[in-house]
């Protein structure tokens, strides 16, 4: 549970702040259109499920208790294929008796029907009681079409559609929000989300919502058109619904900007793949209209390329170009390297307090170059030479630096085994030192860094032995005899 809070607070809910809140609108209209098509679509194949389940329960009843002793009762053994005979027989009076709550199955019963009425039961003669002629394959399906539409009238998902044939047009303003599977619901949600992210960017809002709607209505006429024709006129009586055409039109203007560096290179594959997979649900899993939305899918598509290539990108607002800038600063953040900024930032600094000791600004020379010279004392490893030169520099310069300061600078070398800066530094102390007392431990340190470092030898040892000629006795006195005593004789050259 922990682990998985972190990865709430690390990476879901900084993505879910950068979303606009357009997006939680889309998505939300998204999940109520999927929930009304699972219920209009769904619900009825549920209800027509628990039906049938109640009749395999009814018949498991009655066999149970009377349909094998039936059988018995008059000599014949209730065998495993007598059941399923009986069980056949008892579920289609079962269903006789109740319609299908499936819609498309009730229509092939009712076909059925129709014909039986037409053929048997006096439904031709009562055409020509009232037409006064002999009713033609054309009469037929006219009627069997008026016959089956005041029973599809009760259902949303067929008065909600859009029919070729029957040119109810006003039905366009509502088939869009119909589904016939649920892959075309999945495709749709998933790439039309995708669209939206890539297109809101480049486009006004209005542009993108205008076109969205735009061809939402429009693209059942197009099909109209096309089951027009004498190679899709077989569709035309089928219902058209959903929004393929539309998502094709979005896909494609997707995949192609007035700029190349406006599309990413994953883009068009991204949408190209969307496409496929569309048209593959219309051909392969929806009904036979579809196979027309299909054909035309690849038009709407480079329709929406030419549209992606022409249209002119927004300009981005106040807000937008904000959030850019406070984004570039935090990867700038992210990205820098805070010792190599410090570094650059105390050099910087050095040739600032030097310009200011040649400008004649002595104060503020010697504030910078202080500052600089302990920050210099502060890196790791530290630069020596550049340590030793800056205090070279400080005393061409004339930048007047007390002498304690001096010496705890060389002190603080000396400890950050900086022994070269560590000597120039005690020397420029021990120079201006006028306390016997801290001379001398002056002196000491500076002779002990010259033996340990073997750094100007010879000079070390008179540093020492200075601290000894001028107090032999006190323990100061004893480490340095200590030390001079630790150096290694001279060898015999000869």
């Amino acid at each position: 549970m922990k682990k998985f809070s972190n990865i709430l607070k690390i990476s879901v809910i900084p993505f879910l702040k950068k979303i606009s809140p357009v997006y939680y609108l889309v998505i939300l209209a998204i999940i109520g259109i999927g929930t009304f098509n699972a219920i209009t679509g769904v619900m009825p194949q549920i209800q027509q499920s628990r039906y049938e389940k109640g009749i395999v329960k009814s018949f498991d009843k009655w066999w149970a208790e009377e349909g094998a002793e039936k059988f018995k009762s008059v000599g014949l053994e209730p065998t495993e294929k007598i059941r399923s005979e009986e069980f056949e027989q008892f579920r289609d009076r079962a269903l006789a008796l109740k319609p299908s709550y499936i819609v498309e199955d009730r229509i092939e019963t009712m076909k059925q029907e129709f014909r039986q009425w037409w053929e048997i039961q006096g439904g031709k003669e009562d055409f020509i009681r009232e037409n006064n002629c002999y009713p033609g394959e054309a009469d037929y399906q006219r009627e069997l079409s008026k016959w089956i539409d005041n029973y599809t009238e009760k259902f949303v998902r067929y008065n909600m559609a859009f029919i070729p044939q029957k040119g109810h047009y006003e039905r366009l303003l509502t088939s869009w929000m119909l589904f016939p599977s649920v892959w075309s619901f999945a495709i749709f949600a998933v790439f039309f989300i995708f669209t939206l992210a890539q297109l809101e960017r480049r486009w006004h809002w209005y542009i993108f919502w205008g076109i969205t709607a735009a061809l939402a209505i429009c693209s059942g006429i197009l099909v109209d058109i096309l089951t027009g024709t004498s190679f899709f006129d077989h569709y035309s009586s089928e219902r058209y619904m959903g929004m393929s055409l539309t998502l094709a039109f979005l896909l494609g203007a997707s995949s192609f900007a007035p700029r190349k560096e406006l599309v990413s290179r994953a883009t068009p594959a991204i949408c190209f793949i969307g496409l496929v997979l569309d048209m593959g649900a219309n051909w392969f899993a929806n009904p036979g209209i579809f196979g027309a939305v299909t054909v035309l899918s690849p038009l709407m598509f480079a329709g929406g390329a030419f549209s992606g290539i022409k249209i002119e990108t927004r300009r981005k607002s106040k807000r937008e170009l904000k959030l850019e800038a406070l984004e570039e600063r935090a990867r700038r953040i992210a990205n820098r390297n805070p010792l190599a900024e410090m570094k650059a930032k105390t050099r910087t600094m050095i040739e600032s307090g030097i310009s200011s000791a040649k400008g004649g600004s002595p104060e503020q020379a010697a504030r910078l170059l202080t500052q600089a010279m302990v920050q210099l004392l502060q890196e790791h490893p530290i630069d020596a030479d550049l340590v030793v030169s800056l205090a070279d520099r400080m005393s061409m310069h004339y930048v007047e630096i007390s002498s304690n300061q001096w010496l705890e600078w060389g002190e603080i070398a000396k400890a950050k085994n900086a022994p070269k800066a560590a000597v120039k530094l005690l020397k420029k102390g021990l120079s201006l030192e006028k306390d016997r007392n801290f001379a001398r431990r002056a002196l000491f340190i500076l002779g002990e860094t010259c033996i340990r470092n073997k750094i100007e030898l010879e000079d070390g040892k008179k540093r020492l032995q200075k601290v000894i000629e001028m107090n032999g006795n006190d323990i100061l006195a004893k480490q340095a005899q200590k030390i001079l005593e630790s150096i290694p004789a001279p060898q015999d050259q000869s």
